[in-house]
């Protein structure tokens, strides 16, 4: 008796095995990726909640080193007394924000940039406020900055350094008052120089007391810069000396008005060569 093996049949059965297997080496695979991604992200993660830790606790990273610079008028006991509760706090606790909103406070401070450097270092750059005039706040003089903000009392160590004075203005008529003094302090410095005093005159003037001339000089803040130095002409044409001045008025659209403290002609000359002028006696 002999058997007969169907090879044919045989090899049609085989290849259906090789699929299957293939597809558990497949899912072996993805899994052990998976798996291994799962250990790495735990890794990091783990990694990252140490490295935290740390950071958040360690020693070396307490503030011991507080640099200042720019402050010229702000006392340094004064900016000591905010930065000192700074110091030994950990570095990654230290809220930048707090940080100037602390020294924001001081009056002569107008503008903070706080830098962290590691491991223990704060660097403060400090921004002052720079007086452009002196307002009179009660019985106290204050210093104004370009933005019409009154900041600190008139101190000896600083000096009013001829700073002008503004008087009897306070809110909408201070800034506008400042506004004036800020623009021709950037314009003419020559004529901002010249400002003893000034004071509001609503809606649009000013009296201006003029320490050369030593008379008030009423103005808008319109082209003040160009009628105020044919002012100066008039006065150099006139032979006019600062005692002999009452006031000038510059408000006008077509001339300027003079009042002499004394009677007196006005020169043809001044006439032919100055803008309109009127001498008023």
């Amino acid at each position: 008796m002999s058997t007969t093996l169907d090879t044919t049949q045989s090899r049609f059965l085989r290849p259906q095995d090789r699929p299957q297997r293939n597809q558990r080496r497949i899912h072996v695979q993805r899994l052990f990726i998976i798996v291994r991604n799962l250990l790495l992200i735990a890794g990091v993660v783990l990694v990252g909640a140490w490295a935290y830790r740390r950071t958040q606790s360690d020693a070396r990273f307490a503030v011991k080193t507080i640099e200042i610079a720019g402050a010229v008028h702000t006392p340094r006991a004064s900016i000591d007394d905010v930065t000192q509760r700074y110091r030994g706090v950990n570095f990654f606790h230290i809220d930048i924000a707090g940080v100037q909103r602390d020294l924001g406070g001081l009056p002569w401070i107008r503008r903070i940039d706080v830098e962290k450097k590691l491991p223990d270092t704060l660097r403060i750059r400090i921004a002052e406020r720079q007086p452009i005039a002196l307002v009179k706040i009660g019985e106290r003089l204050m210093y104004v900055d370009e933005d019409g903000v009154s900041f600190a009392e008139l101190s000896p160590a600083v000096g009013d350094d001829d700073l002008p004075l503004v008087s009897d203005a306070s809110g909408d008529e201070l800034a506008r008052t400042v506004a004036l003094l800020r623009d021709l302090r950037a314009r003419d410095p020559q004529v901002y120089s010249r400002i003893s005093e000034v004071r509001p005159i609503a809606p649009r003037g000013f009296a201006i007391f003029d320490r050369e001339l030593g008379a008030v000089v009423y103005a808008n803040a319109d082209d003040v810069t160009t009628k105020w130095r044919d002012l100066y002409a008039i006065v150099r044409a006139e032979n006019l000396d600062a005692a002999s001045i009452e006031y000038a008025d510059l408000r006008f659209a077509d001339r300027i008005v003079v009042k002499p403290t004394k009677p007196m002609m006005t020169s043809a000359s001044a006439i032919r060569t100055m803008p309109p002028a009127q001498i008023t006696n």
